[in-house]
């Protein structure tokens, strides 16, 4: 079962969610064979939520079934503002990424050249360090694009087990989904977050994955998703992960 679990259709943009807008998202999943979808705007814009609106617009729509979630920032040593943030919504689920190291917005590419002053595999090291502490937080259900840190084609040369094992043994131990996130193949880095290295490892650690599009129009609700299908069979995933007021649901790919 194809399902996009990550869907922004407010996009970068503070703005009115529309009844219109809503239905082209949905009108799109429907197109490309999606039966589950999942709104998850940025914690950011969070007074344009219309969770009331999605309710009403999904009723429209029998054949996929809509799902109400939060792309939520971590940023550590806030977990109780966060925690007091999410408490006002009723969400099937959350998505706990990191979008900031310190003050610095390491995937906008107008901040592009602060990678030049760092060690590539020190950056990676911090930057996992941050996903480290989302995973042991609580907060959230599933962790987006792992290893959003490469957006820009900045990778560790080689092996990055050791980077990443203990992270994943942590999310393994927490009992976290991740997601397989279509939207690094439009960025510099050209592959899924994660990469299939990481998948690889996740699955011999018997960690449960979605999949997404991290779609920001309707246009792009799907995209690549029959691939993600096809890597994770052969990697040896035969289900993936929905949500429900919180509750992790297996269904098969």
């Amino acid at each position: 079962m194809l399902v996009d679990y990550h869907t922004h259709p407010l996009g970068h943009m503070d703005r009115e969610i529309t009844k219109d807008n809503i239905r082209e998202f949905l009108e799109s999943g429907i197109e490309k064979g999606i039966k589950e979808i999942g709104f998850t705007d940025h914690n950011r814009y969070y007074k344009s939520f219309n969770f009331k609106l999605i309710e009403e617009v999904a009723g429209e729509y029998p054949d996929i079934q809509v799902k109400k979630g939060i792309e939520m920032d971590y940023t550590p040593g806030k977990e109780e503002e966060i925690e007091k943030f999410l408490k006002q919504f009723e969400l099937d689920y959350v998505i706990g990424s990191i979008h900031y190291i310190g003050d610095w917005m390491f995937d906008h590419p107008d901040y592009k050249d602060e990678y030049d002053n760092w060690d590539i595999k020190e950056l990676y090291k911090e930057y996992f360090n941050y996903v480290k502490g989302a995973a042991e937080s609580g907060l959230f259900n599933i962790l987006g694009h792992l290893d959003l840190i490469k957006v820009f084609g900045f990778k560790v040369e080689g092996d990055i087990s050791d980077i990443i094992t203990p992270i994943l043994e942590v999310i393994a131990q927490e009992d976290l989904t991740i997601e397989i996130n279509t939207n690094g193949m439009n960025k510099p880095a050209k592959e899924f977050y994660p990469s299939r290295q990481i998948l690889e490892l996740a699955y011999g650690l018997g960690i449960k994955v979605t999949t997404s599009s991290d779609a920001h129009n309707a246009q792009r609700v799907g995209e690549n998703l029959t691939k993600v299908r096809e890597l994770l069979l052969d990697i040896g995933y035969k289900e993936v992960a929905t949500f429900k007021e919180k509750n992790r649901i297996m269904v098969k790919l």
